[in-house]
């Protein structure tokens, strides 16, 4: 049996630290990547809700509606999307801000409406969603107002489960209903790929 001499020891207590040492720091590359890799998504999150928030800001006039993808025959597609454009030609919604907090208010006709609005902001396989989110204070629900939809399902839900997609490109806002994951990015972050389009144009 060969024996170690002192010198064969303080190597394998050297080598052995090594290994302990190489570990931790492995570890600490590991904790790092994960924390970066954390503070970019939400990074990633944060720009296209932060523009959009400050582009929504003004008041806007219902444009029109369009559909972007339907199985409804065009017959019965047009004869819908003339009665819910002639419902809303007189309708507008303003979005602001008063200290610090987001509010809505909406006219069409007769029909006045106020809450609080924000944009929330999912990433699916690496392409931004960015969905509008609105809480009644007062009259009827958001989605009865701006897309005659009864329901609660459109914006009702904890943060994040609205179904409403939101942009705004130069003088238009569009909220789509529905719409489909895109397979090719945008410099907005998503395209439509089916749905229903309800376009507004900046009037201050």
């Amino acid at each position: 049996m060969k024996i170690l001499g002192p010198f064969g020891l303080i190597i394998l207590v050297f080598v052995g630290c090594t290994s302990v040492e190489y570990q931790q720091m492995q570890n600490e590359r590991e904790r790092l990547r994960e924390v970066y890799e954390e503070a970019r998504i939400k990074n990633d999150r944060r720009i296209p809700k932060d523009r959009l928030e400050k582009e929504m800001l003004g008041t806007w006039q219902f444009l029109g509606i369009e559909v972007l993808e339907s199985d409804l025959s065009n017959e019965i597609e047009r004869a819908a999307t003339s009665l819910d454009e002639l419902s809303r030609k007189n309708l507008t919604i303003r979005f602001f801000e008063e200290n610090g907090i987001r509010f809505y208010e909406g006219n069409n006709g007769s029909i006045r409406v106020t809450g609080k609005f924000s944009v929330y902001v999912e990433r699916i396989a690496e392409v931004l969603y960015p969905e509008l989110g609105m809480n009644r204070i007062s009259g009827i629900r958001p989605g009865a107002f701006l897309f005659n939809d009864r329901s609660d399902g459109i914006f009702g839900g904890p943060p994040g489960t609205s179904n409403v997609l939101i942009s705004v490109q130069e003088n238009q806002l569009h909220l789509t209903l529905g719409a489909g994951v895109s397979q090719t990015p945008t410099p907005y972050g998503w395209v439509h790929s089916d749905g229903i389009r309800y376009s507004f144009k900046r009037v201050e």
